[in-house]
């Protein structure tokens, strides 16, 4: 079982222990009615079941991908881009994100590894994670991205943690649960959000466990 030889858990922020699904709908509306001003027409279900389809391919940017492919002016799409804001303050925790941490860190040491902008840390704070929270290492601060390997080395490393004493949590296979898999960590797909349409990986990186919402967490380490 995972929890036998786990001492440190990892978690992913976006759409694992924080919903962005306003910001997301918020940019997919921006995102029609720039286009528009450009004389290109979508509907904002379009635009989801094109994201959806990103997904599937393990699209890096699945905005920008569907972007790219939507729109053929390089000048259009940088307009498009200068026109849209990614609403960060409309970003909420999970009802249950705060009482897993609580529950986890009672046995275990937790830490972030996420690809998010500045100010992680003083977020975190302001949803409460802050005291359960012993590592964090945020992109923007630490210069590198998921699923860069060293990323989570760096992660590793400040925790003083060895790979198959931890475990990554995360929404994505191809940012969380692949490149932890590859270094001889445990990993576990949450399936939120639209990352949840995309597939399995080969059985050699394919996650653990498979939970469809966080909820289902914490029965994995009890």
């Amino acid at each position: 079982m995972i929890k036998d030889h786990i001492e440190w858990i990892f978690f992913d922020l976006g759409e694992t222990l924080i919903d962005e699904s306003a910001p997301i709908s918020d940019s997919i509306r921006q995102f029609t009615e720039q286009a528009e001003l450009l004389g290109y027409k979508y509907r904002s279900e379009q635009v989801q079941a094109a994201l959806q389809e990103a997904y599937r391919h393990y699209a890096e940017h699945p905005m920008w991908s569907v972007m790219e492919a939507w729109i053929p002016s390089e000048e259009h799409r940088a307009k498009i881009k200068k026109g849209m804001t990614y609403h960060k303050h409309m970003e909420r925790p999970f009802p249950s994100s705060l009482a897993l941490l609580q529950t986890l860190s009672r046995r275990y040491r937790i830490g972030i590894i996420a690809n998010q902008g500045p100010g992680t840390p003083t977020r975190l704070e302001a949803y409460g994670f802050s005291p359960y929270i012993s590592v964090c290492c945020a992109s923007a601060e630490a210069g590198m991205a998921k699923p860069d390997p060293q990323f989570f080395l760096m992660a590793l490393d400040q925790a003083q943690c060895r790979p198959e004493h931890a475990v990554m949590i995360g929404d994505r296979l191809d940012n969380d649960v692949i490149p932890a898999k590859r270094l001889g960590m445990s990993a576990i797909w949450v399936r939120q959000g639209d990352a949840r349409f995309q597939p399995l990986p080969a059985r050699s990186e394919a996650p653990d466990a498979i939970c469809d919402s966080i909820e289902q967490i914490a029965a994995l380490f009890t």
